[in-house]
């Protein structure tokens, strides 16, 4: 078996995920761009061995259009505080 080098190494613990966590917006107020009726939002926490954290978010149609993809959250109030 052929050992790894330690760039090897450093390069599979940076794509090497440890955790994955994924919430829903529930104060997102926005449109699908396919048929324009409401649209889910969540954002993923995406964690790597390197101590990496990446958030991103998606949508989701709320009608059974098919659309789902990367979005921009959009808040119906700028509170914080709600879970």
């Amino acid at each position: 078996m052929k050992e790894r080098s330690p760039q090897q190494e450093d390069l599979a613990a940076s794509v090497n995920v440890v955790e994955q966590r994924s919430r829903e917006v529930l104060n997102h107020f926005g449109t699908c761009p396919r048929c324009g009726y409401a649209a889910q939002a969540f954002v993923k926490r995406t964690a790597y061995a390197d101590g990496r954290v990446i958030f991103s978010t998606s949508g989701l149609c709320a009608l059974p259009c098919g659309w789902s993809g990367p979005t921009t959250i959009t808040k119906m109030n700028d509170r914080d505080d709600l879970p």
